[in-house]
């Protein structure tokens, strides 16, 4: 028996806050998410940095995973949800350690090691473009516990979008 057992959970996710949408298309799907399991997750994708909380969705948000042809694929039911994750763009800054710390901001301090040795982050996937290792449908969010920052980093600097150049 193995020491590990992994566990896929799909999640739907809102993205709101200044975001520029082809961005996310080049970013084919990789997000970062750290202590999903929390009251307040926050998630990177790309350079842009989320927080946010669960709650109860409008209704019942219904995943779909595309099979066949990619001209006129099928859909077909994969699962259903109450909750949706409510994620708010973040900006992070450095703490000057002479700054005092604002009421209702939490500081938290971030691992300088490889963030593969933190068992809250994780990578996952929410592009239809990868193929998932053991086979399974890459459509739906599918989590991992392997992380590949330097990955993520090189992915960042080949997409070449800037918008704060514009």
């Amino acid at each position: 028996m193995d020491e590990w057992e992994e566990e896929e959970q799909l999640v739907v996710a809102e993205l709101s806050g200044i975001i520029n949408s082809e961005f996310l298309t080049k970013c084919r799907g990789k997000c970062k998410i750290v202590d999903i399991d929390s009251d307040q997750p926050i998630m990177q994708v790309g350079r842009y940095v989320f927080a946010g909380n669960y709650e109860d969705a409008l209704g019942t948000c219904v995943i779909l995973e595309e099979q066949g042809d990619a001209g006129n694929p099928d859909l077909k039911y994969k699962c259903h949800t109450m909750k949706k994750l409510m994620m708010q763009r973040t900006f992070l800054t450095e703490k000057k350690e002479e700054e005092p710390v604002s009421v209702g901001i939490e500081t938290l301090a971030l691992s300088e090691g490889n963030p593969s040795d933190r068992f809250t982050s994780i990578i996952c996937s929410f592009g239809k473009d990868h193929i998932a290792p053991d086979g399974a449908d890459a459509d739906a969010l599918g989590a991992s516990s392997d992380s590949d920052p330097e990955g993520m980093e090189r992915e960042q600097s080949s997409m070449g979008d800037n918008p704060d150049n514009n």
